[in-house]
């Protein structure tokens, strides 16, 4: 049987004015949800979020030249915070990332191997990129990986698109959130 970790991807205030076609209160109320049912089955939670210093020295080369996207994503600005309708807990995991993956110079695949997880459940923002990127990671390193379909969606393509191409590239799950409750209740 296998263990299971939940990880929400970059539910920040920032990546939803940048994509005013994403619900943000839906995406929000279904991710609380499923954080919600994953605390109640003992699925840990590990929240990521896209955080940078002010004095640019850990932005990406190739974004300090134009500071309209990393410089609403430094700590303590307002489009950095976590959307309204997300609730962290105490028992929840944080991890801060400066890239597209929530692997890459993080401590999240320490957190994941102290805990004895092999199965992600990913959720958030976007799909198409830094969740992702998360996911391909996790598969490189052999994680199992799912997405729960109400508590995604995507910046550029389709949320649809963003579905089969990690099902393609990874052969990554894609279950609903009604599947997610019984597979949660089931553990």
């Amino acid at each position: 049987m296998s263990k299971d970790a939940l990880v929400v991807v970059d539910m920040q205030k920032f990546f939803f004015i940048e994509n005013q076609d994403v619900n943000e209160r839906q995406l929000a109320e279904a991710c609380n949800e499923i954080m919600k049912i994953s605390r109640g089955a003992g699925i840990p939670v590990i929240q990521v979020v896209t955080l940078y210093r002010e004095d640019k020295a850990d932005w990406p080369k190739a974004w300090r030249a134009d500071d309209s996207w990393c410089s609403n994503l430094v700590r303590d600005e307002d489009l950095s915070r976590v959307v309204d309708g997300i609730d962290a807990m105490p028992s929840d995991f944080a991890v801060e990332k400066k890239r597209f993956s929530a692997f890459y110079n993080t401590n999240l695949e320490d957190i994941l191997r102290s805990l004895g997880c092999d199965h992600l459940y990913l959720v958030g923002y976007s799909a198409d990129v830094c969740l992702r990127f998360t996911a391909v990671d996790a598969y490189n390193r052999g994680y199992g990986v799912s997405t729960v379909y109400e508590g995604i969606d995507s910046f550029k393509e389709a949320k649809d698109q963003s579905v089969e191409y990690l099902s393609w590239l990874i052969g990554a799950d894609c279950i609903s959130l009604e599947q997610f409750k019984k597979n949660a209740e089931t553990r």
